[in-house]
């Protein structure tokens, strides 16, 4: 692919020198890039599998998967509608490809755009700001592309046999500019960012930007097309409204209808313009206002672990961490050992971004689809017993949260285990779980709890009660069966586990567990009655956990 896309510049050089970057920098560093993507494993697309080749195999297979599922979501959207009313599934076509480029470039934005690992390299060179900034630009761009292509590539085929190759060579562009759209608006967000925050802030909110976009993006695109009447999405012609110019979709969607039916007015005309025009010109605004200081703001990331404080504010942020999270470890823990790997635990979820970046979205997922499953009606999200798969079915993400815990790009400083005097390292895992538990999991139970509660009825408090019982369960049954790691002692790709085996059996059990609890309720007082005896078997499974010996743990 590297050479494909290296062609591929070659022939736009005029282009990038019309810009003001210096053509030959530009190409070197892109190069490199491509180079250095193939002998890693692609975070942003959520496979952690070893990778020690020089090769992009595994990538290859992803846009593989990426070309079928994209390929059986325009034979279900564009096959069957008539001409004249291709508007809306051309809407969610392009919806779906934008999303996932936006997922994508959320996901992987810092280790991309941000990445300030070439920085000893790059800088002291007599590179421009703007070269700098259109290298970066080009790398996430050629990322992008693939992943637009591969999802378009059914689209494509189905408009072209329909419509005339016009039509398809039409969606083709514009799911390539669709990809150049993404890069724009989420490129704008954080390069004024860069203008406004300090370089030691910068990273903190962009990771909470991060992870609240990913479930707005997820949220959203499962939300909009259910909120409209099943029998008119795809069989009726769709009334165009004017906020329908604010929407990039529809501007794509209005841009190929325009071929489609064929169709020359004023509003088609419109919509072709804001296609066509909407992402060159956000990357000539980039490229022109939003680029001066990128090189200061790049260089001053390194700086951002190390900020300068006073005597007084570390005394006071001292005492502060002494309020909370150690009075949580004294309330929650029973020893010292214990105490100390639940204070850790908790102060390292906290600044760790890469853990809340795996973590915390997935937490905002599994919210997103209970709200959205459960306010469809005439589906399973209306039936008697969904809110008891959403209570089970959420657990699973907070199991996700525990596998992230042995996980850390500091895997090196795990030597600090094996040197210190620990005779029980169960106790290390037990304050560990604990924290993940007091931290993550009872928060997620509240915010799902109180919208079960409200939108089902206070009467379900016992079923909910009895689900969270049931989920430490599950959570500490999970851990028993799991490799043991210590908390934050191994590299991402050294995990051996087998991860969808394991998932398989977890949905199994969660399963079993739920329906199971079903048939409690038609037993009087049978849910009640349940939930001590699901909390001693946590307190048992929880004991044997923490006895756990030097010979049951895997050091990375």
């Amino acid at each position: 692919m590297t050479p494909i896309i290296l062609w591929l510049l070659d022939r736009l050089r005029p282009l990038f020198r019309t810009m003001g970057a210096d053509y030959g920098q530009l190409r070197a560093i892109v190069q490199v890039k491509l180079t250095m993507d193939n002998r890693r494993s692609f975070v942003s697309l959520g496979r952690y599998g070893k990778q020690s080749e020089e090769t992009n195999n595994s990538f290859i297979r992803i846009l593989g998967i990426y070309m079928l599922v994209g390929g059986f979501i325009a034979l279900g959207i564009l096959s069957f509608p008539e001409q004249d009313r291709m508007f809306f599934p051309l809407t969610l076509q392009f919806s779906y490809t934008m999303a996932l480029c936006a997922m994508t470039l959320i996901s992987d934005f810092s280790s991309v755009i941000l990445d300030s690992s070439d920085n000893q390299i790059i800088l002291p060179r007599p590179v421009s700001n703007r070269t700098l900034w259109l290298a970066r630009v080009v790398h996430i761009s050629s990322y992008l592309f693939t992943i637009a292509l591969s999802l378009s590539l059914g689209a494509i085929f189905i408009l072209s046999n329909r419509f005339g190759a016009l039509a398809g060579v039409l969606m083709l562009v514009l799911s390539l500019l669709s990809a150049v759209l993404m890069v724009f608006l989420t490129n704008v967000f954080y390069l004024v960012l860069m203008r406004f925050i300090s370089e030691e802030k910068l990273r903190e909110v962009i990771n909470y930007f991060q992870i609240v976009m990913a479930i707005l993006v997820y949220g959203g695109y499962q939300l909009l097309p259910r909120l409209m009447d099943p029998k008119t999405r795809l069989t009726q012609a769709f009334e165009h409204q004017w906020w329908h110019y604010l929407v990039p979709p529809m501007w794509m969607a209005g841009a190929v209808d325009t071929v489609v039916r064929p169709a020359i007015d004023q509003m088609h005309l419109i919509f072709l313009a804001l296609a066509f025009i909407a992402p060159f010109a956000g990357l000539w605004f980039m490229n022109r206002f939003l680029t001066s200081d990128f090189t200061q703001k790049l260089s001053g990331l390194d700086q951002e672990s190390r900020p300068v404080v006073s005597a007084v504010s570390a005394q006071e942020t001292r005492q502060t961490r002494v309020g909370w999270v150690e009075r949580f470890a004294d309330w929650f823990t029973t020893n010292p050992l214990e105490r100390a790997a639940f204070a850790f635990t908790w102060r390292v979820t906290g600044r760790d971004r890469k853990f809340k970046l795996k973590t915390y979205p997935q937490l905002g997922f599994g919210l997103a689809y209970v709200v959205v499953m459960s306010i469809q009606g005439q589906t399973f999200g209306s039936s008697s017993f969904f809110y008891l798969f959403a209570l089970y079915f959420a657990s699973i993400y907070v199991m996700v949260a525990h596998y992230q815990l042995g996980v850390s790009d500091n895997y090196r400083a795990a030597w600090v285990y094996g040197s210190a005097p620990i005779r029980e390292p169960g106790a290390i895992l037990s304050g560990s779980l604990k924290a993940l538990i007091i931290k993550l999991l009872t928060p997620f139970y509240l915010l799902l709890s109180a919208y079960i509660l409200y939108r089902y009825g206070t009467d379900k408090i016992s079923d909910v009660l009895l689900a969270f019982c049931n989920s430490l369960v599950m959570l500490v049954s999970s851990a028993l069966l799991s490799t043991r790691y210590m908390p934050f002692s191994t590299a991402q790709d050294a995990l051996k586990q087998n991860i969808t085996a394991r998932g398989l059996l977890i949905g199994i059990v969660l399963g079993i567990v739920g329906f199971s609890h079903y048939g409690l309720t038609f037993v009087p007082y049978g849910v009640w009655l349940a939930i001590p005896v699901s909390i001693a078997a946590f307190w048992l499974l929880f004991n044997q956990y923490k006895k756990t010996g030097w010979d049951q743990v895997v050091m990375g």
